[in-house]
């Protein structure tokens, strides 16, 4: 036995890089209902793809959220600041509107996300950045300390942002609750130029988390996702990225699961059902029943929908019984044909071996590109066929959902990651 813990630890060390001394690993069984994991924030995104968004600079006229200390020998200053925790401002707008919102908010934040009796001031619930020059430089300060005082900040000069050099990360002290007070805490920011020389600022941290599930090892991985890519994790999404000791290099769309999904460990499964507001613990509830389940994740017994396509034709998923059905998101966001494009390619290359059918949001993008492109198939417009949703829950959305002829989802993925997940699905081209 002794012999087998050794190895153990000397496993554990190899895998996740730390000393059984620093870092202990927890250990849970199948039998337990309810797992509650301990996590680390991480410098950077590492296998996750996630984009930022513009800081909105006001002059200095303009900004009285709070005083703050300008730096001598900058000129034309502007001012901005990036929330940290949004609930604080949802909850005065709910009162100030009277909605009656009010009370699932409460329900889904109190008392765990948000103390309602003592909310932070926009001060205390911010980072600030000013943005000038500094003789012909244009340059940016980031307040990293939070003390409303640009003195004792280092001055950067404005480049085109990289999202991967973690060297360029900024620490940041800010204020966050906790579940039972404000507390001090500190994460990386990353800030750079568009291709319009906008500022960009995004949030550049993971959590991290090392277990053993019935002896065979884990890593689970955390960021928060869309549309506030913030500091606290109201968006979380989790990915499993060490199962039995081996490391993935790469990230699909099946692999991403968001709050309310489930997490395989081993034969079991555990729903994502909770993350602490400043992320330290994760919460996992036994599902003993997944195979039964309906939805849009892999495994899942594919949600139902009857709809009609831009022609006109009735399309019920019950007639795709028997046969593999890949369902086909396409954009126009950020390439106005990149997607539709990938469309084309996938559908030419694997006609015969399944069905398809192509959804959008922007019927006039989707009429052009059929037009433009010589597109062919079954085309949707999720605006109006309201079961197809269930498979468009964003507008951007570019995820593809395999269906297997027993009605289970079978995958998904990215459509610009279709050659590799469709070659390991079906083999090359027919």
């Amino acid at each position: 036995m002794k012999i087998v813990q050794i190895l153990t630890s000397l496993l554990l060390i190899a895998i996740f890089g730390c000393s059984p001394k620093t870092k202990q690993v927890s250990q849970f069984i199948s039998s337990s209902d309810t797992l509650i994991i301990q996590t680390s924030k991480i410098k950077g995104y590492g296998l996750f793809t996630i984009r930022g968004g513009n800081i909105e600079f006001h002059d200095t006229s303009e900004f009285n959220d709070f005083p703050v200390v300008f730096p001598k020998g900058i000129t034309n200053i502007k001012i901005g600041s990036e929330t940290v925790d949004f609930k604080p401002f949802w909850y005065r707008n709910i009162i100030n509107e009277k909605s009656p919102y009010l009370t699932t908010f409460i329900k889904d934040y109190f008392p765990d996300k948000i103390d309602t009796s003592k909310l932070p001031s926009i001060k205390d619930n911010s980072i600030s950045i000013i943005s000038g020059l500094q003789g012909k430089d244009t340059i940016f300060i980031v307040d990293q300390n939070n003390n409303k005082d640009f003195r004792d900040d280092s001055v950067r000069l404005v480049r085109k942002i990289d999202w991967n050099a973690y060297s360029e990360l900024i620490k940041c002290k800010y204020k966050i609750y906790n579940g039972k007070g404000m507390v001090e805490d500190s994460s990386w920011v990353n800030i750079g130029a568009d291709g319009n020389d906008q500022l960009l600022f995004f949030v550049a941290h993971q959590l991290e988390a090392s277990f053993s599930f019935n002896k065979q090892l884990y890593q689970i991985r955390v960021v928060n996702g869309s549309p506030f890519l913030r500091f606290c994790f109201d968006s979380p999404i989790l990915a499993l990225t060490v199962q039995n000791g081996i490391k993935k290099d790469t990230l699909y769309e099946a692999d991403l699961l968001k709050k309310g999904e489930y997490l395989k460990l081993k034969d079991a499964y555990y729903r994502f059902d909770d993350i602490s507001n400043d992320g330290k613990s994760i919460v996992l509830t036994k599902e003993s029943d997944f195979g039964s389940k309906i939805g849009t994740q892999t495994g899942m017994l594919a949600s139902d929908f009857t709809c009609k396509s831009i022609d006109g034709d009735s399309i019920r998923l019950k007639d795709y019984k028997g046969k593999f059905l890949l369902l086909i998101n396409v954009s126009a966001c950020w390439s106005k044909e990149s997607s539709y494009k990938c469309y084309k390619d996938l559908t030419e290359a694997y006609r015969g071996k399944l069905e398809f059918l192509c959804i959008d949001k922007s019927p006039i993008f989707l009429s052009n590109n059929i037009t433009e492109l010589n597109l062919s198939g079954k085309f949707i417009d999720a605006n109006e066929n309201k079961m197809i949703q269930a498979y468009r829950p964003e507008y951007c959305s570019r995820t593809c959902f395999l269906i297997n002829p027993d009605g289970r989802i079978a995958d998904k993925f990215e459509i610009f990651d279709w050659k590799s997940k469709m070659e390991l699905l079906f083999g090359g081209k027919k």
